[in-house]
């Protein structure tokens, strides 16, 4: 499989289908993210199974706290652009060892994402629902 490119986001560049972003500044880089911000490097993948494949090597990497060790900065923290794709490609090239178990794992961790999605969807329904209870009652 070939490596895919990463660079930091710029509003002028195009925007592919396929590409992912992930968080550059603050405790949280390395956070994989759907849309781009001005704080972030994208990860430009040639196609879906790809894409999935990255996402959940970010979602991982940043749940375990791996971008930690690469933060400089005395304010605001943040990762340089070399650290985030040394430790992106060397994580990736390890799993490429177990491709079969990890290609098993993102389709499980992609439906429950889709569950996680449709539940925060439904109690958003039911908060929405609570209030039109109790504020019908209410004197306007």
């Amino acid at each position: 499989m070939k490596t895919p490119k990463i660079y930091t986001y710029s509003p002028k560049n195009q925007k592919s289908e396929f590409d992912l972003y992930a968080l550059s500044k603050g405790l949280n880089s390395g956070k994989p993210l759907e849309t781009p911000c001005p704080n972030c490097f994208v990860i430009s993948c040639r196609n879906a199974e790809e894409l999935d494949q990255y996402s959940t090597l970010l979602f991982g990497l940043w749940k375990a706290k791996s971008f930690h060790q690469f933060f400089v900065g005395s304010v605001i923290p943040f990762i340089r652009i070399g650290d985030f794709k040394n430790l992106v490609f060397e994580q990736m090239a390890h799993l490429q060892q177990k491709q079969t178990a990890y290609q098993k794992d993102v389709k499980a961790f992609k439906a429950l994402a889709q569950n996680e999605r449709a539940m925060y969807e439904q109690l958003l329904l039911i908060s929405e629902l609570k209030r039109m209870y109790i504020s019908r009652h209410l004197k306007r």
